[in-house]
């Protein structure tokens, strides 16, 4: 289905990567290895151009001694962390995990007292694109990039250039492209057959029984609202939202548990995915199922989108983590921690069944070119509900 719009807003970024998951773990076999990111290079032969410049970063890394990293909310990140510790013994990182619409407001009032505490920034796109860059507190990410085998872009889906989200090209790199997942039921309430299109969610009987993101607020609650009305229209978003009677919420465990103890029968971009490895593992997440829609679904980056910010305390160690986290090895190592799939064509996807689906059509949501799009959305929804 068309919607319309530019092929870069719909389906161009990501349409050929749900056909690739076999693609990609045969490519494994066959692709050239990525130049090694450790840092032994004791014995080696002088060495000169991009490979001297990376050692010579690791070893500036390893005097600073710390990355202060930022990431959304989910325990798993500290695993993927901790993969980066391996890599560079000597460079330890600090934590912190919280969600952008959290975390925004805390970072930019601790610039206004000058105080910096934070290197890198891997998030969604839409709260910072709005707030952070806006106000100075990121630099650009595209000028520490620098390893060959990141900028090839033989390596990319689509291509390396295309991983950037803003219209500069230079503050927001996705290296990571997933479906974001918006309606997950609780199966012991509602049989997933049960809502096959659209259309069902409009049944009287689920009329105050779903919670949802609140779409005035930025990312999960109006990436699905966003999606809606461009592919049916501002009645199709109002007769659902508003007839529906919805309930909002910002906090994504809340949603979740919600659903679970059955205080609502499903939700609507409820589940932050790597909370739900989170639940799954601790057993209580099970009876949470995806329902595909695909006029609320969408394509976007993820939580890992990747940013530098302004004064970082530890530039080299930012630099290096951000070269190492595209590359082959870095990349497979942090999607199978962040719960996503890699953009890079030679690294196999680390969670199939979120994999974009060339024959879905969804829109490719968070890029800046649709901005305009997210603020009309979020300006609909408080004239309906303020």
């Amino acid at each position: 289905m068309h919607l319309g719009l530019p092929d870069s807003i719909t389906r161009r970024a990501f349409v050929r990567v749900g056909g690739v998951a076999g693609m990609a773990a045969a490519a494994l076999a066959c692709a050239p290895s990525a130049a090694p990111v450790s840092d032994g290079a004791a014995g080696a032969s002088a060495k000169s151009g991009w490979e001297k410049e990376w050692d010579d970063l690791v070893e500036a890394a390893k005097k600073e001694g710390t990355l202060s990293l930022v990431t959304t909310a989910g325990s798993y990140f500290r695993n993927g962390a901790d993969e980066f510790e391996k890599a560079f013994p000597g460079v330890r990182v600090e934590l912190t995990s919280m969600i952008a619409s959290t975390f925004g407001p805390r970072a930019l009032q601790e610039r206004k007292g000058r105080i910096y505490n934070y290197d890198v920034f891997t998030s969604t796109y839409g709260t910072v694109a709005l707030t952070m860059i806006p106000q100075g507190a990121l630099d650009p990410v595209r000028p520490l990039i620098f390893r060959p085998d990141v900028l090839d872009d033989k390596n990319w889906q689509d291509g390396f250039e295309r991983g950037f989200l803003d219209l500069d090209k230079k503050w927001a790199f996705g290296g990571f492209g997933e479906v974001f997942r918006a309606i997950w039921v609780n199966s012991d309430i509602i049989k997933e057959s049960e809502i096959r299109t659209f259309d069902d969610l409009l049944n009287p009987k689920y009329k105050g029984k779903i919670i949802s993101g609140d779409p005035r607020n930025h990312g999960g609650g109006w990436w699905p609202a966003t999606s809606l009305r461009l592919r049916r229209g501002e009645d199709a978003m109002r007769r659902f939202y508003q007839g529906q009677e919805l309930t909002f919420s910002r906090e994504q465990r809340q949603m979740m548990d919600f659903i679970i103890k059955g205080q609502y029968w499903l939700g609507c971009g409820p589940v932050l995915e790597t909370l739900l490895a989170e639940y799954n593992q601790q057993g209580v997440g099970r009876k949470l199922k995806y329902v595909p829609i695909d006029e609320l679904d969408n394509l976007n980056h993820g939580s890992n989108v990747l940013y530098y910010f302004n004064r970082a305390p530890h530039p080299n160690a930012a630099k290096l983590f951000i070269n190492w986290l595209l590359t082959r090895d870095g990349s497979a190592a942090w999607s199978k921690h962040a719960e996503t799939n890699s953009r890079r064509i030679d690294v196999a996807p680390a969670k199939p069944d979120n994999a974009p689906d060339a024959k879905r059509n969804l829109i490719e949501m968070d890029r800046q070119e649709l901005q305009s799009e997210w603020v009309k959305t979020q300006d609909l929804a408080k004239a309906w509900f303020n």
